[in-house]
């Protein structure tokens, strides 16, 4: 036998045969084998990062240095556990005898293997008196090997955040046992610890990230000063690996004192404290995120501001580190985010209310209230978390909810206790306002456990303003204002879990409504959570009746000879769904209850349940009585209900005396002893009783649903719902309706009373052709066969019988009546209703088959009505420009799929299909000739009915006309009150193909939709839907639409886009520009900048600057790609604040050229920057000069801010294509322009 085969079958016997008393009276004090505080002094670590909360001795009834052993197990060796959750495992005898002062094996305590196994077995010591780490490396039953982890303090908290919480001290004795190997050089090295040799570890797998900025990544935005919570920065993660470390950099002519903190946040979730940037370097690095991603995962930078007005700041994620792989993507930015002179208004925290303290088990238990007071602007809160900095754990919490007035909104918990509530679309308080917030939680846990919620940092309550629409401050430092007054432990409420060795808790149901014939209603919800293992052999449940539900409880005199109406009464384990108590009927019911326990100090009946329910220690169960009840029994015996009687079930005090009372071993017990659970050992020493229950009939309430509106429908028109009208059961019983009768009326004229079927011989079977039922809530129908149809008369009733439709109890479901309209042309517009006219004709059945009608009728006002269809000949249309039309912009020769324009058609009363559409250029001077020699093809882009996108194309005519025709179900459809657009997309011509370019500041076109001006049918046509009325060219509303895109044909064109800075401080030895030109055009074209032509290629940008001194400040203009000189000048001499300065590129030192589809980049420099170095705020001390370009998209009274050449004659001496001799061109054709390049600061 091996020695660690021996060291197990000693722990057996000595286990054996040293009593639980004896072993308690060896544990002696725990000295040297936990010394985590000695560990992180000696490792320079101050604190821990979050983690999650694991097992603690105390769970199991343990202290810290207890040796254990799950004698009788598979694996009996002895461990000894620390406070973190952690235990380390002893290999032989011999190094265990090295402790004595642990008590030797007598102390040895003997658990469970679950017990056991809740303790992760560590392989860190560290030897008393050395600072060294070593991890273990077992390699047989009783060998093993140390390797010394040769890192430092702070990177094995980042390969693992509990990495000093494992740590064991071991004396030098037991070091020696040991051989020495080579160095760990990280903690992933450290093999598992176990008996019979360590495992290695699992390889991390490398990673793979890219990062993006997230579709949500926010827009540039003028802030407030004090602005909290603001998203600066949203990028996407995308690939697998986990994330470490995250380094970001504030940027832009701001400063980091802007901010007061800033936090990563997954969504609503805070992933981090707050932390300040570097004043040395801008940056702020977060580590220890163990970020997981597999797909993708969007992280956010946020900030909260206290900046001065006029800086702009932007922030850039500049690194990423994973676990284990590489990052790709990096660096990539935020947009600016300017500070303007306003100021957030401040929304005040304050603890109100009181609270009591729950028992363990309890449901919904309310652990805080506090008030939130908007100060200056409304505020719509949006987000709250919490810490819970208690002492009950977080996975102990469950079904987080947080209310105000009727609103709630569920939370969670994380691992670290922050409670999190994401409030979607929010809570308002009015400016000046008040709101105060409950926050509840179903709460387990153990007796003397606490819950302690308070806000940690501003962010964590955000709330936007309604005047500046960012986050109004809450910061503290000031009494009483932000979070301040409940920003600390102690300024919030501190619940303590009140319970005993049997704890338990009332869980419901309110006070409510039950029906008269009902099965397993639940009467009472309770709880019971036991610290060790108790038997509960006796439970007295009372039942306690209120005749006529007026509010006074019948004494027992009533009742003492069983209840006859409530029958299968139980108690079942919610969770296991198994019965523990009963059924017994309530005719078992029979003894008299002392007074105390029923409403208004009145005696119960009672009836003791003897059946033996366990109660496992640290489980919380969850039980409910429930019972059936039918007044309709009629066994001549007991207490008989009726409807309107209120009833109560309660749970009757164990700790009460009489019949069932502790202590006394034939109730209550600890298992497997005859110690009866004493009375002060149970809380609450109290009655628990369900809500009161009132037994109400079945009944049927009907009303007028606003899901249907009166509406105007034509003739023809089929399918639509002429009314809803509500059908709403009460709570005594679901009902099956089985038969409805509708009453149809009818009016002539357009106002005055309806008239029940007909006015003389016009009925409303002359506009309704048929008449359909069906649940509007589901869309199920319900019945498309009446059984008589009575509308073409004065009876203008349509039934419906044999209906199977069912409304669950206390619920409402819509009967929606479906119509189908007659195509009869109308002499003038009609109208008609439909309603339910008597209580009679809803005829249900509940859930004893009886028989139930309508207790109102007439919901929809019968010849008054509320909700009406008006019906005409024929639908109407209008046309208009598309809001969404394209803005005016260039395009090239031989570019396809161009949209150039939009157009809107809207429909009113019924549907439409489009059969013709006409479109033309109208002027015949220069716009004729530019479609006609550049546009190849054109298309039309538009849904039909079935919702599809559908393209057809067509060219244009020798006058820049081109019509379009559509059939069957390819027919452009514009729905009933909707809106249709329809998109214009072109073609154009090649060179080869005869494209000409837009060479004058006149040379654009932009093509009309042709309507009235046409020639009726020829050029428009359109169908209503149900009349079938055909609408032309010549009708009302179909007017003609001039497209307000102007488009401009070039043979290329340039694209402008600006390059991210190097830097951002202003120099001579960084560019004060980067900016690249893109040539749009085909391969065959090239674009120009140069000297040869009448009028040359320029560029003339707007400085915005401030500054001082009256010197031209000269600049350099380089090619990036080889450095060479394209331009030299000076910039416009002015003085402060000389916003308007000008800066022209003509390009004197080179010709630039750009072959078509490709790009070059270009940089520009400063040759001085003496003019731009004083301080703008020299009082407060802040600020600075700054320098910026700016290429804007805009004609300069003279010529254009961009010209260019776009060889369009294939000569070399072109003209500028924006230069006629007097004006260039309007703007807005560059949609990339205005190029607003970076702020620079000296």
């Amino acid at each position: 036998m091996s020695r660690c085969r021996k060291f197990r079958a000693n722990i057996k016997i000595k286990m054996n045969i040293v009593s639980k008393g004896t072993r308690d009276r060896l544990i002696k004090a725990f000295s040297v084998l936990t010394a985590v505080t000695t560990v992180l002094s000696l490792s320079g670590i101050a604190s821990f990062a979050p983690v999650a909360f694991g097992a603690t001795p105390a769970d199991y009834g343990l202290t810290e240095g207890n040796t254990i052993s799950a004698a009788g197990s598979d694996d009996p060796d002895v461990y000894i556990v620390n406070e973190h959750g952690y235990k380390r495992l002893f290999l032989s005898p011999q190094i265990f005898n090295l402790y004595g002062h642990l008590g030797g094996f007598a102390s040895v305590k003997n658990v469970s293997p679950a017990t056991r196994d809740a303790f992760v077995t560590s392989g860190l010591f560290r030897v008393d008196g050395d600072e060294k780490v070593y991890g273990i490396e077992t390699t047989g039953e009783d060998v093993a090997t140390l390797h010394w982890v040769n890192t430092s303090g702070a990177q094995a908290v980042a390969d693992d955040a509990n990495f000093f919480k494992k740590v064991f001290v071991i004396n030098a004795a037991e070091k020696v046992l040991y051989s020495m190997g080579s160095d760990y050089t990280s903690v992933n090295q450290v093999p598992a610890y176990a008996r019979g040799g360590s495992v290695a570890p699992t390889p991390v797998p490398a990673g793979s990230v890219s990062v993006s900025l997230a579709p949500g990544n926010p827009a540039g935005a003028t802030i407030t000063t004090n602005a909290q919570g603001v998203e600066m920065l949203r990028v996407r993660l995308s690939g697998t690996g986990t994330i470490n470390q995250m380094v970001f950099k504030r940027q832009g002519a701001g400063a980091v004192g802007d901010f007061d903190n800033v936090y990563v946040y997954e969504g609503a979730r805070r992933l981090t404290s707050g932390k300040t940037f570097s004043s040395a370097t801008g940056e702020v690095t977060f580590i220890n995120l163990n970020v997981s991603v597999s797909g993708s995962k969007d992280l956010s930078l946020v900030g909260d501001f206290s900046a001065t007005a006029g800086n702009v700041n932007y922030v850039a994620l500049n690194s990423v580190s994973l676990s284990s792989g590489t990052v790709s993507g990096l660096p990539v930015s935020g947009n600016n985010v300017s500070v303007s002179g306003a100021t957030s208004g401040r929304l005040d925290v304050a603890k109100v209310g009181s609270i009591p303290n729950p028992n363990v088990g309890q449901k919904q238990a309310l652990v805080s209230e506090f008030k939130l007071t908007a100060n200056t602007e409304a505020a719509l809160v949006k987000r709250i978390t919490m810490l819970q900095g208690g002492t009950v754990k977080p996975a102990d919490t469950v079904n987080w909810k947080i209310k105000t007035g009727t609103s709630e909104w569920t939370g969670s918990i994380d691992a670290s206790g922050y409670v999190v509530f994401d409030m979607g679309s929010g809570h308002t308080i009015a400016k000046g306002g008040e709101a105060i917030f409950y926050v509840y939680a179903d709460v387990n846990g153990k007796a003397a456990e606490d819950i302690n919620l308070y806000f940690e940092n501003a962010t964590d309550i955000l709330a936007l303003g309604d005047q500046y629409g960012f986050g109004m401050n809450t910061a503290s430092g000031t009494a009483n204002q932000g979070i301040d007054a409940m920003d600390a432990a102690s300024e919030a409420f501190d619940v303590t879990l009140q319970g005993g060795v049997l704890t338990i808790a009332y869980n419901g149901p309110s006070a409510g409504n039950i029906g008269t014939n009902t099965s397993d209603t639940v009467l009472l919800r309770f709880s019971m959570t036991a610290a060790t293992n108790i038997e509960v052999r006796k439970t007295k449940l009372v039942l306690c009746k209120d005749t006529d539900g007026n509010g006074s409880f019948a004494n027992a005199a009533d009742t003492d000879s069983g209840w006859s109406d409530i029958t299968d009464i139980k108690v079942t384990d919610e969770d296991s769904g198994t019965t523990v108590l009963g059924p017994a009927d309530g005719s078992a019911f029979t003894v008299s209850h002392a007074a105390g326990t029923c409403e208004d100090s009145v005696t119960g009946a009672e009836r003791v349940f003897t059946d033996v329910v366990d109660l496992a220690a640290g489980k919380t169960y969850n039980f409910k009585v429930t019972g059936d009840v039918n007044t309709a029994n009629t066994d001549g015996n007991g207490v008989a209900l009726v409807a309107t009687d209120a009833i109560q079930v309660f749970l009757d005090n164990y700790t009460a005396g009489g019949s069932v009372s502790t202590a006394d071993v034939t109730v209550m017990k600890y298992s497997g002893t005859n110690t009866a659970v004493a009375d002060a050992d149970i809380v609450p020493q109290a009655d628990i009783g369900g809500g009161i229950q009132t037994i109400q009939a079945a009944s049927l309430t009907l009303g007028l649903s606003s899901s249907v509106t009166s509406q105007t429908l034509v003739r023809g028109t089929t399918g639509k719902t002429a009314v809803g009208i509500a059908f709403q059961a009460g709570n005594a019983s679901a009902l099956k309706v089985t038969d409805v009768v509708l009453t149809g009326y009818y009016r002539d004229a357009a106002s005055g009373a309806f008239t029940l079927g007909c006015v003389s011989t016009e009925c409303v079977s002359g506009l309704v052709s048929s008449v359909s039922i069906y649940e509007v809530e589901s869309g199920t129908v319900l019945s498309t066969s009446p059984s008589s149809n009575q509308l073409s008369n004065t009876t203008g009733t349509v039934t419906f019988n044999s209906l199977n439709w069912t409304v669950p109890a206390g619920a409402t479901k819509t009967l929606g009546v479906k119509v189908n309209l007659s195509s009869n042309a109308l002499a003038d517009t009609d109208y008609f209703s439909f309603d339910i006219n008597a209580t009679g004709d809803v005829t249900a059945l509940d859930s004893s088959s009886k028989t139930v009608n309508a207790g109102n009728a007439d919901p929809n006002g019968s010849t008054g009505p509320t909700v009406f269809t008006t019906v005409s000949n024929a639908g109407t249309m209008t046309t208009a420009v598309a809001p969404g039309t394209p803005s005016d912009h260039a395009v090239y020769w031989g570019q396809t799929g161009d949209n150039i324009g939009m157009w809107r058609f809207a429909a009113a009363n019924e549907g439409f299909y489009i059969e013709k559409l006409n479109f033309q250029e109208k002027d015949a001077a220069v716009q004729q000739p530019l479609v006609t020699d550049n546009v190849k093809t054109v298309y039309v882009q538009y849904k039909n009915k079935a919702g599809t996108t559908l393209t057809t194309s067509s060219t244009f005519n020798s006058v820049a006309s081109v019509a379009f025709g559509f059939t069957g179900d390819n027919r452009p459809y514009i729905p009933k009150d909707g809106s249709l657009d329809i998109s214009m997309l072109a073609d154009f011509k090649s060179k080869a193909e005869g494209a000409t370019t837009a060479s004058q500041s006149t040379s654009f076109f932009d093509i009309d939709f042709v309507g009235q001006s046409g020639t009726g049918d020829d050029t428009f046509r359109a169908v209503g839907e149900g009349s079938g009325t055909i609408l032309n060219g010549s009708d009302t509303g179909i007017t003609d639409r001039e497209q307000t895109t102007q488009i401009r044909p070039y043979r290329v064109f340039p694209e402008f886009a600006l390059v991210a800075p190097t830097a951002t401080k202003l120099t001579t030895v960084d560019p004060v520009l980067t900016f690249t030109i893109t040539a749009k055009g085909l391969t065959d074209s090239n674009l120009f900048f140069d000297n040869v032509a009448t009028g040359s290629g320029s560029l003339r940008f707007e400085v915005v600057a401030s500054g001082v001194g009256t010197n031209n400040v000269a600049f350099t203009v380089r090619d990036a790609g080889d450095n060479s000189i394209l331009d030299t000048g000076t910039i416009t001499a002015a003085t402060v604040p000389a916003t308007a300065a000008s800066m022209t590129i003509d390009f004197t030192s080179k010709d630039l050229e750009i072959a078509g589809g490709s790009s070059k980049t270009i940089k520009v420099y400063l040759d001085a920057v003496t003019n731009f170095n004083t301080p703008i705020n020299t009082t407060a001390g802040v600020g600075s000069d700054y320098f910026q370009l700016v290429l804007r998209d805009e004609n300069n009274g003279t010529n254009s801010l961009v010209s260019w050449v776009d060889n369009a004659a294939n000569t070399t001496d072109d003209s500028d294509t924006t230069w006629d001799g007097t004006t260039g061109f309007a703007n807005g054709f560059f949609r990339m322009l205005p190029l607003s390049g970076y702020q620079f600061l000296p």
